[in-house]
């Protein structure tokens, strides 16, 4: 679409359209309007100035870097300057038309748009973009002009992707040579409920998403991990969790369309199918629309949802590291749970303190004083014998409290011994990130982006050190290190919703950036600059 040269023209359908616009001043003023396709001349846009619009946004493709300067000349020469702003708008892009969304806020009364449906290579994502504007502005109204031309196109298949969006010939023009129709499209129906959870090892996150007003309910329960618990357990945990969340906000069950589940040792793709049978089987009224990936995946596609390389690093309870790729393949490292992965993770940092103590004591490590390590493990579990912790460890083994040790570890973190752990934890975090980051072409090697996620990532400073010498000779250059932009049960009920009827529901992206680090080419002592 970009490399075409529609953009030049006024074509027949703007005069028809600009007519049946003047016809209908009263609908227009005082109003927020937005015009797609809006070319070099945009036509439907002044116009809906000119008739009084409160304010109008008039977008092209980004690309179309003339036809917006000519736009922006447009405008000025029609004095609409005040009123009137340029923009690009990528119709493939749902990042770009969530930015249009940001640009816009909260209020979009009026869509416009002249002879946009031309080429059927654009009808899926012209439409696309249509049916997220609507979600978002529930009570706005498109008006779209359409000229009839000597061939089989057609529209309708990708409008039946979205049931709630009802399409209305308002007015048939005959001109001498051509025939131009004019339609509205607006929401005519409530769309729903979409529900995420992300299941970790130690509690989980469910999300409720109104598609309709994008009310978000939040709800926290125990873990969902099936590989520590038996799957048929996890199923009707979760389809009790949500039954008791719907039951308590007296929300209907039959208006859940989908649910997305990022479950914690959901890697294998049989025994996904295994658990998504089963949960259909038994709790089959909750949703006929299911999909269930790991925990880490969902991640990673809710903090980089768009045509960019993004890493996610998790160190909580366990630990993983997934990666995706601009092209959205997703590669990742560990992930394999405590028996033969988890390196880094709150549990691998427990588990090798309490190991280096009974090595130290049997005198295997006998260059590490672990006194101080002694009277944390015995003040945190309440014993008097090392001995003690075996139970923990084995007859009554759970995860989450091995793991809650390092809590009270990262209180010491200047004692030599517990520092070397932490050193360790840091430099296995650091080659999970080198890992996956060698299938990334060199050139996009040189910066990664790494989402962090984790209580472990708040002893930065104890993991530094291993964490940045982890990089020496891997060819990166920079790590821009941020925050989680949103929860990953929010991007499992984002994708849930674009699975089902490729609905796109508003999901923060900002990511906030956490620390920047920079590896000197001519020394191998990193650079670090702190983020306020």
């Amino acid at each position: 679409m970009s490399t075409q040269n529609h953009w030049k023209h006024t074509w027949p359908c703007a005069q028809v359209f600009g007519d049946f616009l003047c016809s209908n001043r009263e609908a227009i003023a005082d109003k927020m309007v937005l015009e797609i396709g809006a070319g070099a001349t945009g036509v439907c846009g002044l116009a809906a100035a000119k008739l009084g619009a409160h304010r109008v946004w008039m977008t092209d493709h980004p690309s179309l870097v003339d036809a917006l300067q000519t736009l922006q000349e447009n405008i000025d020469a029609n004095g609409v300057a005040a009123c009137c702003s340029v923009t690009g708008l990528d119709w493939d892009s749902r990042a770009s038309v969530t930015q249009i969304i940001d640009l816009i806020g909260d209020r979009l009364d009026l869509i416009v748009a002249s002879d946009v449906f031309f080429d059927p290579s654009t009808f899926r994502p012209l439409v696309d973009t249509l049916a997220q504007l609507l979600i978002k502005y529930e009570h706005a109204v498109v008006w779209f002009a359409y000229q009839q031309r000597d061939d089989n196109w057609t529209c309708a298949p990708a409008l039946a992707k979205y049931p709630f969006l009802q399409t209305t010939l308002a007015k048939r023009v005959e001109t001498d040579n051509q025939t131009i129709d004019i339609f509205t499209m607006i929401r005519r129906q409530p769309i729903g409920l979409y529900a995420g959870i992300e299941g970790g090892a130690t509690g989980s996150k469910l999300v409720v998403i109104d598609a309709d007003n994008d009310r978000r309910l939040l709800s926290t329960a125990e873990g969902t991990n099936f590989f520590l618990t038996d799957y048929t357990v996890v199923c009707k945990r979760i389809a009790d969790w949500i039954t008791q969340v719907f039951r308590e906000e007296k929300l209907e069950i039959s208006q859940l369309k989908a649910l997305g589940l990022g479950l914690s040792g959901a890697e294998d793709e049989e025994f996904n199918k295994k658990f998504v049978d089963h949960f259909r089987k038994n709790y089959g009224h909750i949703t006929d629309n299911f999909y269930l990936m790991s925990d880490s995946v969902m991640t990673v596609l809710a903090n980089f949802p768009g045509e960019e390389n993004g890493i996610v690093l998790i160190a909580g309870t366990g630990s993983s590291c997934r990666m995706k790729r601009k092209d959205g393949v997703i590669v990742g490292a560990g992930g394999w749970g405590h028996q033969i992965g988890d390196g880094g993770s709150a549990f691998w940092i427990a588990r090798e303190a309490i190991q280096m103590l009974f090595d130290a004591e049997d005198g295997f490590v006998p260059y590490y004083n672990t006194n101080v390590i002694k009277q944390l493990l015995f003040a945190h579990y309440n014993i008097n014998d090392k001995t003690r912790i075996l139970d923990y460890l084995y007859s009554k083994f759970e995860k989450h409290k091995i793991a809650d040790f390092t809590v009270s570890l990262a209180t010491r973190t200047d004692d030599p011994a517990i520092a070397e752990v932490f050193r360790r934890a840091g430099d296995i975090l650091g080659r999970h990130v080198v890992v996956v980051s060698r299938q990334l072409p060199e050139e996009d090697r040189k910066v990664l982006h790494i989402v962090e996620i984790g209580g472990v990532f708040q002893s930065w400073p104890a993991i530094q050190q291993g964490f940045m010498n982890a990089f020496h000779e891997s060819g990166v250059e920079k790590l821009m290190m941020y925050e989680p932009c949103d929860s990953p049960a929010v991007g499992a009920a984002v994708l849930a919703a674009k699975e089902h009827k490729a609905i796109y529901l508003q999901q923060n992206t900002a990511k906030k950036v956490s620390r920047e680090i920079v590896f000197c080419r001519l020394v191998t002592v990193p650079q670090v600059v702190p983020r306020m």
